[in-house]
């Protein structure tokens, strides 16, 4: 009889131990489901334009999964969207320290930074974007473009020049790559830059033909 009690109360221990079980994987489903429908959310709202209820949406899925680098680099850009850069950049912040090896989110860190004019900080956080894909022609164009915010336009020429060379059909890295040229005194270049741009986008062109007229 003793062994038989036995028997049974370790067979309910384990019936306790298996229902622990059964909830907390029901649990970790449905907090799961819950996570990917805000993502969903928020992506479908982002697709659509209306990115305040995108914001809503990330954020929700955020509180549920806050250690998801997806939800909050997703939140940056939603918020990038609607002009609220300091809160975009605690988001790419949020991300990075989830996932530090991941380029676009420096790149995206950077350029919020550069919205706000803290160009320095830019140009360090993209500095870390070509250590870790240094193949990027757009954080080639974005650190060259922000190296002559802050007057160094040589190293500007230099990063904007990889830029062109690695994408020739990137209008907008020839067009500061002009502007650049012009601050250097090298209207030469700009003009060179200007007669690609006619072929490649007149509207682009047009534009640049008005600084060179000054």
């Amino acid at each position: 009889m003793t062994k038989l009690i036995d028997n049974l109360s370790l067979a309910c221990s384990r019936l306790r131990l298996f229902k622990r079980a059964v909830d907390a994987s029901k649990k970790t489903v449905q907090i799961e489901a819950n996570y990917a429908k805000a993502l969903l959310q928020g992506n479908s709202f982002e697709n659509m334009g209306m990115f305040k209820e995108a914001i809503k949406a990330y954020k929700q899925a955020v509180r549920i999964e806050p250690r998801d680098a997806e939800a909050n680099y997703n939140l940056g850009n939603a918020y990038i969207n609607v002009g609220m850069y300091k809160e975009a950049i605690e988001a790419f912040k949020a991300a990075a320290r989830i996932n530090p090896l991941d380029a676009k989110t420096y790149y995206s860190l950077g350029n919020a930074y550069g919205k706000l004019g803290n160009y320095n900080a830019a140009i360090s956080t993209i500095r870390r974007t070509l250590q870790i894909r240094p193949t990027m022609s757009g954080a080639h164009k974005s650190l060259g473009i922000y190296y002559g915010m802050i007057g160094m336009y040589k190293k500007s020429r230099e990063l904007l020049s990889q830029a062109v060379k690695m994408e020739p059909h990137n209008a907008s890295a020839r067009y500061n790559l002009a502007i650049v040229c012009l601050e250097l005194k090298e209207r030469n270049d700009a003009v060179k830059q200007y007669n690609i741009l006619k072929n490649l986008s007149p509207p682009v062109a047009d534009k640049l033909s008005k600084v060179l007229q000054n």
